[in-house]
């Protein structure tokens, strides 16, 4: 067995053991329950715009438990290959630093921001002592696994959402927002004595590792020793122009290429000084570019829900209504109720009126020209829980992007004082 090989298996081994330590179960319950609380919030604002919720915190939640569990293990394999060592690098820094920034905004739960800011500060006023190559090169392995988290799943908690748009025009979207606490296993560099004594010792190639550890004082060989910390990530984005699934795919592949580059600086910065300014810059400000660039581009494009000549278009389907039942889905565009055409939101409502089944025809989508028929099964005059795209004379209904605690407060205190 190759020694790579055997690394990654070994990390593979060590990674259910994690959660023998009790300082990481602390941490970890913390920033579950920050994922929590913001599913929560998901759920709240959905029953309150639609009198039920799409998206269930607690299925979200313990969604989120498991696939944290699939990118940690894929971020600590990507660490240990690359060599990552958090032997007084600091990186004990970000995780507070991330919930600070949480106050502000939810999708500020990004080390990209909190390591930057971090590595920043310490390049330009030394305080507090981190070491910039390996907390980027962190930062960079966890965005990778990031990036791999939406595309599994980046599209799986999407809220509809009625969105104001280029020239005042309300669009239909969705809000999609995912969360996931990450237990880690990173190197920690130590000297020892007698190496012949330690059992288990993988020999790796002389290149190994990229990210080049700094010098450790004292007597005796340099070891690497794996050991378990916690992190947060968290993903924010809109489809206004695209599907759930078509934005999560784009959002994924521009987010893996920023984790390259970033992991290529911190590799650098830890050979050359200059690229640890190259890498703490490129983290947060790159990290920003690439979520107002897709912005602009979602918000440039032309919105694809939206009231069509004919027919009224179905934003969202609520989960277990009898629409969703009969197999209506969002992008769906319903073209006669009760064999009547319809062209408003408003004549389809007079229409379901009356009690008991509803037959439609539908198509599939804006550009299909195949009706199929649909036989809705209600009791009485029960909702059928489609949500249509906007109609004239629509308002927006929610900001895309809920404020933090703090700013909130602040909204709060300045409305108070106005």
């Amino acid at each position: 067995m190759s020694p790579l090989i055997e690394l990654v298996v070994s990390v593979v081994r060590s990674y259910p053991g994690i959660f023998a330590n009790p300082m990481v179960d602390v941490l970890y319950l913390v920033v579950l329950g920050l994922v929590a609380g913001q599913y929560s919030r998901v759920q709240s604002l959905e029953e309150k715009m639609y009198g039920r919720a799409k998206n269930k915190a607690l299925y979200h939640t313990v969604v989120a438990v498991g696939l944290g569990l699939l990118g940690g293990l894929f971020a600590s394999i990507l660490l240990v290959l690359a060599g990552v060592s958090v032997t007084e690098s600091g990186i004990s820094y970000l995780l507070p630093v991330a919930l600070v920034l949480y106050l502000f905004s939810p999708r500020f739960v990004c080390y990209s921001y909190a390591g930057g800011l971090v590595s920043l500060s310490y390049l330009l006023f030394g305080q507090p002592k981190v070491n910039v190559p390996a907390v980027m090169a962190l930062v960079a392995c966890l965005h990778l696994a990031e990036a791999l988290l939406i595309r599994i799943s980046g599209k799986s908690c999407a809220t509809p959402l009625y969105i104001a748009h280029r020239d005042g025009q309300v669009v239909g979207g969705f809000g999609l927002q995912r969360f996931w606490p990450i237990p880690l296993i990173v190197l920690f560099l130590i000297k020892v004595p007698d190496i012949s004594r330690i059992e288990g010792l993988i020999h790796l190639p002389d290149w190994w590792p990229l990210v080049k550890a700094p010098e450790v004082p004292g007597f005796g060989t340099p070891v690497f020793h794996m050991i378990p910390i916690v992190a947060a990530l968290g993903y924010g984005d809109l489809a206004v122009s695209r599907d759930p699934a078509q934005k999560a795919r784009s959002t994924s592949k521009n987010l893996f290429l920023f984790s390259v580059l970033l992991l290529g600086f911190s590799i650098a910065a830890s050979r050359w000084h200059a690229f640890s300014w190259v890498a703490a810059l490129f983290s947060p400000v790159a990290h920003e570019l690439v979520i107002r660039v897709a912005a602009k581009e979602e918000f440039d494009g032309e919105p694809y829900y939206v009231s069509r000549d004919r027919g009224v278009m179905v934003l969202d389907v609520l989960d277990g209504t009898p629409a969703q039942k009969a197999g209506i889905e969002r992008g769906n565009v319903v073209c006669l109720v009760r064999g009547i055409e319809v062209s408003t939101r408003e004549e389809m409502e007079v229409l379901l009126k009356e009690p008991g089944d509803v037959e439609l025809e539908v198509k599939k989508d804006p550009y299909s020209g195949v009706l199929r028929r649909v036989v809705i099964k209600r009791q009485s005059s029960e909702p059928l829980g489609i949500i249509t795209v906007p109609q004239i004379g629509d308002q927006p209904v929610v900001k895309p992007y809920s404020d933090g605690w703090l700013i909130q407060l602040f909204k709060k205190i300045a409305g108070k004082t106005a």
